[in-house]
């Protein structure tokens, strides 16, 4: 084998085993129209989200405000210093966790996806997932640590949507 060829199959299997966890931890799924329209997921109803109807004025569009809920995860490494380091480490990739499962629920997930394959089995499959989201107020409403050095950081945030944003529609 080449040496470039070991690089692409060891970045290839890093990367699965990273994007696979991040799929285990988010149940966020897509579907499109036969006219190539995205559908997002009823995030509404489904995942725990309270809507509040907020009519501001007449001339003004009619607005709710959602509260999305999500549990982020996150691992202490093994090489802290110490058990309080090691603590709040697992805790801060808990809560990075919670701010990217956040985002992707306000504005979806982009996934980009690469499969080479040779008689008939994958040899490299990469996936990449990009979500963007400006979180302003998300808040951690209780961190626990459960079996095996895990973190969860239990988060919501409060938004204000219009009407013709998705979150809007699938809660009316």
């Amino acid at each position: 084998m080449h040496q470039n060829t070991r690089i692409h199959i060891v970045v290839g299997i890093i990367l699965l085993a990273i994007i696979g966890c991040s799929n285990m931890q988010t149940s966020d799924r897509r579907f499109s129209t036969p006219d190539g329209a995205v559908i997002p997921p009823a995030v509404i109803g489904e995942t725990s989200a309270e809507v509040s109807d907020v009519r501001l004025g007449h001339s003004s569009p009619a607005r709710a405000v959602v509260t999305l809920h999500a549990v982020g995860r996150g691992i202490a490494p093994e090489d802290a210093i110490n058990k309080g380091q090691a603590i709040l480490l697992g805790e801060c990739a808990a809560r990075a966790n919670g701010y990217v499962k956040l985002a992707e629920k306000i504005h979806g997930v982009y996934v980009d996806s690469y499969r080479q394959m040779g008689r008939g089995v994958v040899d490299i499959e990469i996936v990449y997932q990009e979500t963007q989201a400006w979180l302003r107020g998300a808040e951690v409403l209780e961190y626990k640590q459960i079996e095996n050095g895990i973190f969860e950081a239990y988060m919501k945030v409060r938004i204000i949507v219009n009407q013709d944003h998705p979150l809007f529609q699938s809660g009316t």
